[in-house]
């Protein structure tokens, strides 16, 4: 064979194992990021099941919330750690939950406080009926800036989706 030819499919075969980094999910799909992200495994997307998103390093957050009434704790994984493993190169992140409601995140503002994507609350896993099977969860008890209505808002339960821009 042709050395360059060699040297074609040796550089192809490296672009594409760079650009599929996450297995496919073997469960039901809890989350998909799409938009400005390197790393994906289906339909120009990454599609995490709950054993996937289990596989990153989890972080506890103890906090109040306006529709709680006591302190929970809740596990999960942290916003950045995610859409650093992804190459996410966007300040922005539409987050949409299963009942339509969406918000935008600014990733420079909400990057300086460990936001994470909750899974369990208080060791369980959440029903959708219970604001899961995801949640995005604002430190509010440890950071009292973030406990305003404008933060509120970025608190999307059901959550199914980012999209990164």
């Amino acid at each position: 064979m042709n050395r360059f030819f060699i040297l074609f499919l040796i550089s192809l075969s490296s672009f594409v194992s760079n650009a599929s980094v996450f297995p496919t999910p073997k469960m039901d799909v809890i989350l998909s990021v799409s938009g400005a992200i390197h790393h994906t495994n289906m339909n120009r997307a990454a599609q995490f099941d709950r054993e996937m998103l289990e596989q990153f390093p989890q972080t506890q957050v103890v906090t109040l919330t306006p529709w709680t009434d006591t302190l929970h704790r809740y596990d999960g994984v942290l916003l950045t750690d995610l859409l650093d493993q992804l190459q996410a190169e966007g300040h922005r992140v539409v987050a949409k939950g299963l009942n339509g409601y969406q918000a935008e995140l600014n990733m420079e503002v909400l990057g300086k406080y460990p936001v994470i994507i909750a899974i369990k609350t208080d060791g369980e896993y959440m029903r959708v009926r219970d604001k899961g099977p995801l949640w995005l969860i604002l430190p509010l008890s440890d950071y009292p800036e973030l406990d305003t209505t404008l933060f509120h808002e970025d608190m999307v339960w059901q959550l199914h989706e980012l999209v990164v821009y």
